[in-house]
């Protein structure tokens, strides 16, 4: 049960990602009317992958259990 609790976890953190991306791509091309640059963009959306990539890694790595400030769902400390 607590490995699905920790995946909903990672949903919810990957929620948080896209929707802050989305909502400053709105603030600068929508609300301020601004545009961005196409070599902007590009390493936004690298920037925004490899924040998904740490999570999904990060996730991975506290259900088995590896490194010590990560989550352990193995056991009790």
């Amino acid at each position: 049960m607590s490995i699905l609790i920790s995946f909903l976890g990672l949903l919810l953190y990957l929620a948080i990602i896209f929707v802050v991306a989305y909502a400053m791509r709105w603030l600068i091309t929508g609300f301020l009317g601004w545009s961005i640059d196409p070599m902007v963009y590009k390493w936004a959306q690298i920037i925004v992958g490899l924040l998904c990539i740490i999570a999904i890694v990060t996730w991975l790595a506290g259900v088995l259990g590896l490194g010590d400030c990560l989550p352990h769902f193995w056991a009790y400390r």
